[in-house]
């Protein structure tokens, strides 16, 4: 069965608006949803309204819960960026500390030199608190919680030195980069007008290290409207690359750097035992097909497995739980194999009623059997290993009887012989008697050898 190539569903939480976008075999898929007040149910009705494929999320959150910000730290700074950042936000009333999580990320300068280029990003805990519970609940694993307004940078690639903007439900975003790297953002309310978007791409253009932008790419902005910003900014303005409608979740759903990432410790805790589980289950699994494969082939072919087994048990030591019930493994399949032998040991060789018609087929009509002993026993043979000794077993007959004429004990012998029953067919004795009739007879005892097994 084919298996599709997905990517992670990227879903924008937005003040009044659910949003996604998945590449499913390379074909792009969207949705939008307008939220009711129960996010929970929210998220649930938006991936069942559209084709979505899977259940892993990473999750971008933009309007009012969320701040991004550009800035810039000279190299004469005596505080880190991340500290000047938490500088800056200490008398918000809004995202302060207390009530918003911070991310910072820091870049060179383009030239080299000169002051390090800062975004940082701030959400309000609640709004983060909130997602997570709506996608725990809802069985999501998500893998990602960052600012939607960076994320869209990763929705189309270029090279060079680059400035794009993206228009959202509420805001439109201005942002600038060399390459795969982001090195400035601005969000504005929408639309932004001709004058503060000039504005805008001079100071990007400065701190960038550069004169000027020769070419502006739109998301989420008609035609008309592109031909209007070209006139009023006197440079060249193209849409985007599959005139991408929501940037923000095609990045989300891109894979590539996150400049601040938002994700709870406890997700990221709960997401590594998870993977510790998976692993251990795959490597409990792997063990006990081991051990039934070991039960079924030969000692030789367990050999083999004890060794896969060992480099499998390297793997389980990612926890002292999966060590410990690698360890009753490895006790179950020791005595499995005691089993195994004790109950090769104890099988018979040999099937009674075939051994007796074998003999009386062999025995011509003048020869009477008094007495049959059959012994089962093992092989003593010093030179062969303890498996091999264990696994040959040897058949002893001795016949006592009663023969007429002459040459029937003879005839009786090699009659055994030719059965190919016997590796040995011996007479032990042979003495001559005379019989009720009158006529000479002879009694004798005869010793073969079977190998069984």
């Amino acid at each position: 069965m084919k298996v599709q190539k997905v990517s992670r569903i990227g879903v924008v939480v937005a003040d009044r608006a659910l949003r996604a976008a998945q590449r499913i075999e390379g074909e792009l898929v969207t949705g939008s949803l307008p939220l009711s007040g129960d996010f929970g149910r929210d998220i649930k009705q938006l991936l069942a309204s559209f084709p979505f494929v899977g259940k892993d999320l990473v999750v971008g959150l933009e309007g009012e819960d969320v701040l991004v910000e550009s800035l810039v730290v000279p190299p004469s700074a005596s505080k880190s960026a991340k500290a000047v950042c938490a500088e800056r936000l200490k008398g918000d009333p809004v995202f302060n500390e207390s009530n918003a999580a911070l991310g910072v990320a820091v870049a060179d300068s383009p030239s080299g030199s000169g002051p390090s280029m800062v975004i940082h990003a701030a959400v309000i805990h609640s709004k983060i608190a909130q997602v997570m519970t709506a996608c725990r609940g809802s069985q999501l694993n998500v893998h990602a919680v960052e600012s939607a307004a960076l994320a869209a940078w990763r929705a189309w690639t270029s090279e060079g030195l680059r400035i794009r903007l993206v228009r959202t439900d509420a805001a439109d975003i201005v942002l600038a980069g060399i390459d795969e790297r982001l090195l400035f953002c601005r969000i504005v309310q929408r639309p932004i007008s001709s004058l503060e978007l000039r504005a805008t791409m001079s100071r990007a253009a400065s701190l960038l290290s550069t004169e000027t932008f020769s070419e502006l790419t739109c998301s989420g902005i008609a035609g008309d409207e592109l031909q209007k910003l070209a006139a009023d900014l006197g440079v060249s303005v193209s849409s985007s690359e599959e005139s991408l409608v929501d940037a923000s979740a095609v990045g989300l759903a891109t894979n590539g750097a996150i400049l601040t990432e938002f994700t709870p410790p406890e997700e990221r805790n709960l997401r590594a035992k998870r993977q510790v589980r998976r692993v251990r289950m795959l490597m409990a699994a792997a063990t006990i097909v081991l051990v039934l494969t070991a039960g079924v082939l030969g000692w030789q072919h367990k050999s083999n497995l004890e060794t896969k087994h060992g480099s499998l048990q390297n793997q389980v030591e990612v926890s002292q739980q999966a060590e410990r019930e690698l360890s009753n493994l490895r006790q179950d399949l020791i005595r499995e194999q005691n089993h195994f032998a004790q109950m090769a040991g104890v099988r018979p060789g040999h099937k009674m009623s075939l051994l007796f018609s074998v003999i009386a087929n062999a025995s011509p009509d003048n020869l009477l059997l008094e007495t049959t002993k059959v012994s089962d026993s093992v092989s003593t043979n010093k030179t062969a290993s303890d498996a091999d000794a264990a696994s040959q077993r040897q058949l002893d007959v001795e016949l006592h009887g009663l023969a007429g004429g002459d040459g029937a004990v003879r005839s009786f012998a090699d009659g055994l012989l030719a059965t190919g029953a016997f590796v040995d067919v011996r007479i032990e004795a042979s003495q001559r008697v005379i019989l009720a009739n009158g006529q000479g007879g002879e009694r004798f005892h005869i010793h073969a050898t079977a190998e069984t097994r």
